[in-house]
């Protein structure tokens, strides 16, 4: 009987290291701020501090050698605790995206770090090798693509079988689809306004060493050297500037310089990266739903960051399910196509009629009163920032209704919203798991609804379009409600 195997022995570095992290503050209590004291409590706490450390140690080397995993041809079995011991079984069926992280330490010694993830809630969402070779993440990989592979030919097969046809199995060889240029990565750097993180850095930095050593003399000092030359002021101005912007450059480099978006006929392949590396895949069959959005400024550049909403995500990495959040708004169109053949982008959308800008000025600017009553109680002398807001409140109404619009095409769904930013969701029939189609006391005298669709993810998506006509809403409702019972049956 094959033996399970162990993650790689850089795991157990990896771990203490991060067990670090959760007593660094304390670390610098002990150790840096009062490295001179003689205080009992700070004695007792450096010898607590240190017979932690000794745990740690010997907690991480057991954690390692009662931790295996074993490949079986249908699953992956995974063993782990010390004391108690638990043993965990993931079919490969389950498995619904795939992602790798290489960050920088461990891709000197070409490791990575794996994690499979699934469409549950609960503590088994994902299985993490946390420290593997490349040569074992890429075998994993394999093992799974093999059987997915396999899955497919047999359900091929047994469609032949029925409709008394033959079919080719087509090649998954992965076709790339994107790859920024120069140019998009300047862009890039531009909209991400990266180099103003520089500023908050700074001042981080320049406070923690100032409460070690007293800087602010020295601050005041080079401030009134510089003011008193325009030139040398300008000088430092435009240095500082030149700063920003290498420094926006460079970390919008790190983190796009090797982007590429890629497919094959099951799954859709990110990578990004370049000290730290990222790798995440999807199964095309997981995708719910297409999210295209515009800010005001990428709306003015004509670019736009496509974001795929899908099963079997993980919470806290929202933007591992984005493609390039930078794309031209043409090519973005033409990646969906590319990636998701079952989808088409059409620009033009059925707009609203008149009587919907009414009833959204009719609506109550419940913000904007409470604001209002706030500055008026608190901040007498702001009174013009209630007018501001007021201005903000309805011309956000009068752009939401001028670039608000629904297409329904085939078993395709657009829906588009957003004033000064725009989103557009671009779903299919079958992965609409409820349509809620409502009036309120503002719609009903006007004969408009409000329509909302829900699609599954982590967490669960809802997309609204609100004061569209009655007649439109019912369309969409009954378009909705005729999908095929099969389907039904399957959700």
């Amino acid at each position: 009987m094959e033996t399970g195997k162990r993650l790689h022995p850089m795991t157990m570095l990896v771990s203490f290291i991060r067990s670090l992290k959760d007593v660094f503050f304390i670390f610098l209590i002990l150790f840096v701020i009062n490295y001179s004291s003689d205080a009992t409590w700070v004695k007792i706490g450096r010898v607590l501090f240190l017979l932690y450390l000794i745990y740690k140690i010997f907690a991480v080397i057991l954690t390692w050698l009662r931790t295996t995993y074993l490949l079986t041809e249908s699953s992956v079995e995974w063993k782990q605790g010390v004391f108690t011991r638990k043993q965990h079984h993931l079919p490969y069926d389950r498995v619904q995206n795939v992602q790798i992280e290489t960050p920088f330490y461990l891709g000197m010694f070409s490791l990575t770090k794996l994690t499979l993830e699934t469409g549950a809630e609960n503590e088994e969402a994902s299985f993490t090798f946390t420290v593997i070779t490349k040569e074992e993440a890429e075998r994993i990989e394999q093992i799974l693509d093999h059987y997915k592979q396999q899955e497919v030919k047999e359900k091929t097969a047994e469609a032949t079988d029925i409709e008394g046809e033959t079919s080719d199995y087509k090649s998954n060889e992965k076709t790339i689809h994107f790859n920024p240029t120069k140019k998009d990565i300047l862009k890039a750097s531009v909209l991400s306004f990266s180099y103003l993180l520089l500023i908050p850095l700074l001042v981080s930095f320049f406070d923690n060493i100032d409460e070690l050593y007293d800087l602010s003399n020295i601050a005041k000092e080079a401030y009134d050297f510089l003011v008193k030359s325009w030139v040398l002021l300008t000088t430092a101005i435009i240095a500082a500037i030149f700063i920003m912007v290498v420094f926006g450059l460079i970390q919008t480099y790190l983190r796009y310089g090797r982007y590429e978006i890629s497919s094959d006929n099951e799954r859709i392949y990110i990578r990004k990266g370049v000290l730290n590396e990222h790798h995440f895949s999807i199964r095309k069959r997981n995708v719910q739903a297409v999210h295209i959005e515009q800010s005001l400024l990428k709306r003015m550049l004509q670019i736009a960051e496509v974001k795929l909403i899908s099963t079997g995500g993980i919470d806290t990495e929202d933007e591992v399910n984005s493609l390039y959040p930078f794309l031209p708004i043409n090519r973005a169109y033409t990646i969906i196509e590319e990636l998701l053949p079952g989808y088409e982008v059409k620009p033009n959308m059925e707009r609203l009629p008149k009587k919907s800008l009414i009833a959204r000025l009719c609506r109550i600017p419940w913000f904007w009163l409470i604001a209002t009553a706030t500055i008026m109680i608190f901040f007498p002398e702001w009174w013009a920032v209630s007018i501001i807001l007021f201005i903000l409140t309805y011309t956000a109404r009068l752009l939401d209704f001028y670039f608000s619009g629904v297409l329904i095409h085939g078993e395709l769904l657009q829906m588009r919203t957003g004033g000064f930013s725009l989103t557009t969701l671009i779903t299919t029939r079958e992965k609409i798991i409820e349509f809620n189609l409502m009036q309120n006391f503002i719609t009903k005298p006007f004969d408009l609804a409000n329509i909302e669709v829900t699609n599954r993810g982590k967490p669960i998506h809802v997309q609204s379009l609100e004061e569209i006509p009655m007649d439109m809403a019912k369309r969409a409702f009954v378009w909705y409600t005729a999908r095929n019972p099969e389907i039904e049956k399957g959700a």
